[in-house]
C-alpha cells in the first residue's frame, strides 16, 4: 500500500508528538543522576552522534560552505532559541509541573506562530483568531493558577517554563518553513543539533553545573539518557520532514495528540491526577487552538 507525501508527513508528526511525551518521561528518569542543564546537552549530544551515524550517507559537508547567510541565520535561530534554550526550559518545566500541563501548554505553539507572523512578517490581524488566542492563553492561566480568577502571582513556575518552550518551538517551526531547499533534512538536523549542543553546554557552564560520572552508573538516569538520545534522533528528523511538507499550523494541530497520551502516562507512572479546574483549563486551550487551526491560513 502506497502513501502520499502528505500522509507520510502526518504520520511523521504523530510520531513526533508521541516522542515528545516520552521525552518528558526520559527527562524525569535522567533527573536521578544529572542536573537539568547537564542532562540537556547529554541528550542532545547523544542525539547528534546517532544522527551522524545513521544518516551519514545523506550528509554532505561540502554543501555547508555553500549555504547562504540567510539560511545560516535561520539555522542559528532554530538551534538556539528554537532548540537549545527551548529544551532547557521544557526540562525545567517537566521537573516542576504535571505531564498534562506540559502537553497542554506546549499545544499553544501554533498561537505563538500566529503572533510571530504578525510582528515579524507584518501580517494583518484577524480578530476572530485573536479571540481564540486569548481564549487559549486564558486556559493556560487557569491550568497554571488552578483557579479561574487567581492573581497572576499564583502562576506556577513550571508552567511558565513550558510557555517559554512553546515560544521557542514556534520560532523553530517558522525558521524551518523559511529555510531554502539547499540543505536536506538530515543536514538540517545535524546542524541544528550541533548548535543546540553548544548552546545547552554553555548554559550548563554559566549555571555552574558539573558533570558527575556517578550519573552514568545510575540505572534510571542511564536508561533515560539512552531513551532520550533515540527519541531526539527520531523526533528531530521526522519534525524537519513533517513540518516541511505540512502547513505550520496543521502540523502544530497534530501535536495536540500529546494531550491524550500525557495524562495517561502521568497517572500510570507518577500518580498525577487532574483537578476539575485543570480539566476546564485544558478544554479551553484545546477549543481555542482547534478553532484557530480551522480558520487560520499558513
Amino acid at each position: 500500500m502506497k502513501f502520499s507525501v502528505k500522509q507520510k508527513a502526518i504520520a511523521a508528526v504523530c510520531i513526533v508528538a508521541l516522542s515528545y511525551v516520552l521525552l518528558n518521561v526520559a527527562t524525569r528518569f535522567m533527573n536521578a543522576g544529572f542536573g537539568p542543564f547537564t542532562q540537556v546537552y547529554l541528550r542532545i549530544g547523544l542525539g547528534l552522534m546517532l544522527t551522524a551515524l545513521f544518516f551519514m550517507k545523506e550528509i554532505h559537508p561540502a554543501k555547508f560552505l555553500k549555504t547562504g547567510t540567510r539560511d545560516w541565520l535561520l539555522l542559528l535561530l532554530m538551534g538556539t532559541a528554537g532548540y537549545g534554550l527551548a529544551v532547557d526550559f521544557i526540562t525545567l518545566g517537566i521537573l516542576h509541573t504535571k505531564l498534562l500541563n506540559v502537553s497542554v501548554i506546549t499545544a499553544t505553539t501554533p498561537l505563538f506562530v500566529f503572533l510571530f507572523t504578525i510582528f515579524m512578517l507584518r501580517k494583518k490581524i484577524r480578530y476572530s483568531l485573536l479571540f481564540y488566542l486569548i481564549l487559549s492563553f486564558y486556559g493556560v492561566y487557569v491550568i497554571a493558577t488552578k483557579s479561574f480568577l487567581a492573581a497572576i502571582s499564583n502562576f506556577g513556575i513550571g508552567d511558565l517554563y513550558v510557555l517559554f518552550f512553546a515560544m521557542g518551538l514556534g520560532a523553530y517551526i517558522l525558521g524551518r518553513k523559511f529555510l531554502s531547499k539547499h540543505l536536506n533534512n538530515s543536514e538540517i538536523t545535524l546542524i541544528v543539533l550541533v548548535i543546540a549542543f553548544v548552546c545547552s553546554l554553555i548554559t550548563a557552564l554559566i549555571f555552574g553545573e558539573q558533570l558527575s560520572a556517578s550519573g552514568f552508573f545510575n540505572s534510571a538516569a542511564l536508561f533515560g539518557l539512552i531513551l532520550a538520545g533515540m527519541l531526539i534522533l527520531v523526533a528531530t528528523k521526522l519534525q524537519n520532514f513533517g513540518f516541511d511538507k505540512l502547513d505550520s499550523v496543521v502540523g502544530s494541530q497534530i501535536m495536540l495528540l500529546q494531550i491524550v497520551v500525557a495524562p495517561v502516562l502521568g497517572f500510570v507512572l507518577y500518580k498525577e491526577t487532574i483537578l476539575p479546574v485543570e480539566f476546564a483549563g485544558a478544554a479551553l486551550v484545546v477549543i481555542g487552538v482547534w478553532a484557530y487551526i480551522r480558520q487560520a491560513k499558513d
